[in-house]
């Protein structure tokens, strides 16, 4: 009788666990495979599409004087976020602003506003920007530590951008939307598929 036990636990092992395990095994090397060979083609798609490198420098018009400073991309962006959104925010939102910012001003570049410049230090025109002397000396306390953190920010999502179909977005923004935003054709015409408002 304990033999017939046996067998029959052999013959289920055989016929119906080995092949799953078998089978399962194989799914699990095959999805692995298939997830390094996707993530390889989506990375060299971005890197065929955007290079970061090409955007070193950029051309900065300062309204104020109407003088055009060449200043280093990363650096500049210390200056947006620093005007743009309140340093006590928290890093998470100071990193998005930070990647928002570096859209617009890629996007910027690539479809010149002024002649003579990249952007301008306006926020009417294109976005705000604030020296860093004029930023630590209206801050209370912390001033360096505060500006370190901004800097980090922009370190930690360098060349980080927002694309649609490998393009940078015009990614405008504003600081308080009513509580639902606004269709960009019924505020500037034209239309963007990426900014459809959703409502909320």
């Amino acid at each position: 009788m304990k033999k017939v036990f046996i067998y029959f636990f052999a013959f289920l092992f055989i016929c119906f666990i080995l092949p799953a395990l078998l089978t399962k095994s194989e799914i699990s090397a095959s999805s692995e495979t298939s997830n390094e060979q996707e993530n390889k083609e989506e990375s060299e798609e971005v890197s065929e599409t955007y290079a970061y490198n090409q955007y070193g420098t950029i051309k900065l018009l300062h309204t104020d004087t109407n003088e055009v400073e060449e200043v280093a991309l990363d650096t500049y962006l210390c200056h947006v976020v620093s005007a743009e959104m309140p340093v006590d925010f928290e890093k998470e939102a100071l990193k998005a602003q930070a990647i928002v910012a570096r859209t617009y001003t890629i996007y910027k570049i690539n479809n010149k506003k002024h002649d003579n410049a990249d952007i301008c230090d306006d926020s009417n025109c294109c976005q705000a920007w604030i020296s860093k002397e004029d930023r630590l000396a209206r801050w209370n306390e912390d001033k360096e530590a505060k500006w370190s953190k901004i800097e980090e920010c922009v370190k930690e999502t360098q060349g980080k951008i927002i694309t649609y179909n490998h393009e940078p977005i015009n990614a405008f923004f504003h600081s308080n939307s009513g509580g639902k935003t606004e269709l960009p054709v019924d505020v500037w015409g034209g239309r963007q598929q990426y900014a459809i408002s959703s409502g909320c």
